[in-house]
């Protein structure tokens, strides 16, 4: 088993932290974690990593607000936007200038589909793969949703929060451990809680406006819809869905909950294989 690497770039003027992996020659795949409380790149990637380490060179960044990279919230920005921006300025100073498979869990997902559809932000993407991630809001299960962003870092919130993720916490003892642990860092709870936060006076939350699912009509780029069929948070049915409204969109349907990659990477590595290869 060869080691994860690990380092630190500026990028967009932000500290990121990014684990490599894999051989410089081989095909390069981004995989852009999910957006739970205590996760990073490590926690969401790590033993997919270890099951592609070679087929790809592998780039897995923690994203703003997440594990070792800086924290930040921008009140006036969709938290979508600042994101995809930070990773085409991780990109632009990782010389990633070919096109490049993109993988994406959960948020990390919505983040690549829309790189993915809007090339605004400067991610050459080859192909991607979204798993349990639509883009934007369409299909989710807001109630579900509700559930898991309301978070107070203990050890059996952490538990509770992985156990909407995966089919079974069982055995889990270590990762929920790290969860928590993650979310302890200054700053991480802040940065995600920070979205909530509402004019006492106006008592609105005011977002940018979003144009989402338009940029869908006019993408170009392959993209591979992985659906949970005991997936708690999005609706049933959604990948097809999703696949249909692009010109090379796919779609299938595992046997797991909303994130696969965390506890059947097995799986998902074969899926990118099978898509990537």
């Amino acid at each position: 088993m060869n080691e994860i690497r690990s380092f630190f770039v500026r990028a967009g003027g932000f500290r990121t932290h990014v684990l490599e992996a894999g051989d410089s020659s081989a095909p390069t795949l981004m995989l852009i974690h999910d957006g739970a409380f205590g996760t990073d790149a490590m926690l969401c990637w790590e033993d997919v990593i270890r099951e592609l380490e070679t087929d790809f060179h592998i780039y897995a960044p923690d994203l703003l607000s997440w594990g070792q990279s800086q924290k930040i919230h921008f009140f006036d920005r969709s938290f979508y936007d600042f994101r995809l921006e930070h990773i085409g300025a991780l990109c632009a100073v990782l010389d990633l200038t070919e096109p490049l498979f993109l993988a994406g869990s959960s948020f990390g997902a919505e983040l690549v589909v829309r790189a993915a559809a809007q090339t605004c932000w400067q991610i050459p993407v080859k192909a991607a793969v979204a798993i349990a991630g639509t883009g934007g809001a369409d299909f989710r299960n807001d109630d579900v949703l509700e559930q898991l962003i309301d978070y107070t870092p203990s050890l059996d919130e952490a538990a509770r929060v992985t156990g909407m993720l995966v089919l079974s916490i069982d055995g889990m003892e270590e990762h929920i451990r790290r969860r928590y642990e993650n979310s302890l860092i200054s700053g991480h709870y802040e940065a995600l809680d920070a979205v909530r936060l509402v004019n006492p006076t106006t008592g609105v939350l005011t977002l940018p406006p979003d144009d989402w699912p338009a940029p869908l009509e006019a993408c170009t780029v392959p993209i591979h819809f992985v659906e949970g069929s005991k997936d708690l948070l999005l609706e049933p049915g959604w990948a097809e869905k999703m696949a249909a409204r692009i010109q090379q969109g796919s779609w299938q349907v595992v046997e797991a909950s909303h994130e696969p990659n965390i506890d059947q990477p097995g799986t998902v590595a074969e899926i990118f294989r099978r898509r990537f290869t």
